[in-house]
């Protein structure tokens, strides 16, 4: 409980204006959700590169194998990399939450092209940052994926898991899910995003978000710097999410004018 009280009196107010983001009341239909899907699968993939760097840094992956000194720091981040990275989706197939997502955009009829086009380009090595200033993002969105980057270069676990940890939304899945309900009540059309969003919310609460919490107390122990130093990366990845929902936001405005106009 001690951690959870100090983590709400540094981020409290952050997460407040999350929670509270003019966002949630602008996503009214599918088709709005279509516009947040194609910028926040960047957020989604972000989180994979996230959680692999700290599986770098805290578990041997590399060829001769020596062990870490750390097991239960190497177990924490290899269970939620198992959940994230090779789940299983609604048919039984073993996928990544991130292709599920993507599976998820296409069974609603979301644009992929972007995202689709920046896996191509990281995949043939062009670096994140150009990949992503070549795709007509909006600033918002891009900054949130460079400064996650920035973070990952510092090769420091407590940065990155902060990040990870405490940089998160929490209140989208479940507001999807009562959307698609409305939308789709005998969960026929759109079954891949439902399972997705519930297999999220499953996850997060009850599996990966503890352990997350667990990862980070036994990485910054007793140490007030690192404790300091985590607080102050959770507040500006907050800071970066929080830009990501006004990027979005300004979009759907955008989208309606021009449907009123």
């Amino acid at each position: 409980m001690e951690l959870e009280r100090k983590v709400e009196n540094k981020l409290g107010a952050l997460r407040s204006e999350l929670r509270n983001h003019k966002l949630y009341t602008a996503l009214g239909s599918l088709d709005d959700v279509k516009i947040f899907m194609e910028n926040h699968v960047f957020a989604v993939w972000d989180f994979m590169s996230l959680l692999k760097s700290i599986q770098i840094e805290l578990t041997s992956v590399t060829v001769p194998w020596v062990p870490k000194k750390n097991g239960k720091l190497a177990r924490f981040i290899n269970e939620i990399v198992h959940g994230e990275e090779s789940d299983l989706n609604e048919l039984g197939e073993a996928k990544s939450h991130f292709e599920m997502y993507l599976d998820s955009m296409s069974q609603l009829g979301a644009d992929t092209s972007k995202i689709d086009n920046f896996i191509t380009k990281i995949s043939q090595g062009e670096e994140v940052e150009k990949a992503l200033n070549s795709l007509g993002l909006h600033s918002n969105v891009v900054s949130f994926v460079s400064y996650s980057f920035e973070l990952i270069r510092t090769r420091k676990p407590h940065l990155i898991a902060s990040s990870f940890t405490f940089g998160r939304e929490d209140i989208i899945p479940d507001m999807f899910v009562e959307l698609l309900k409305q939308s789709d009540p005998k969960n026929e059309k759109y079954t891949k995003l439902s399972y997705y969003f519930e297999r999220h919310i499953e996850l997060d609460g009850d599996e990966h978000g503890p352990l997350s919490l667990e990862m980070m107390k036994e990485l910054c122990n007793n140490d007030p710097n690192k404790w300091e130093e985590a607080m102050e990366v959770a507040q500006k990845s907050l800071a970066h999410r929080i830009g990501i929902w006004d990027a979005i936001y300004e979009q759907l405005v955008q989208v309606k004018n021009l449907e009123l106009a």
